[in-house]
């Protein structure tokens, strides 16, 4: 492993050109990936809600229901 004395040389030097980690130059590219991930996620998330809340609509309960404890079973 080699040691460096001086950042200021070697991050200046050719063979590094300022890169001090992997992957430099693909920020981009994992912010595309991450906002494609979240309007996904999105997505999933409502046609999961509309499914439960059409289940829900299909059984018709009233607005008394919950006073003679119905279940939905």
């Amino acid at each position: 492993m080699a040691t460096v004395t001086n950042w200021i040389d070697h991050l200046s030097a050719k063979e590094v050109q300022g890169a001090i980690y992997p992957g430099v130059g693909s920020e981009g590219i994992l912010v595309i990936l991450a906002f494609i991930i979240w309007i996904g996620w999105h997505v999933i998330s409502a046609k999961q809600e509309s499914e439960k809340h059409e289940k829900l609509a299909r059984k018709r309960h009233g607005p008394n229901d919950w006073k003679s404890n119905v279940t939905d079973g």
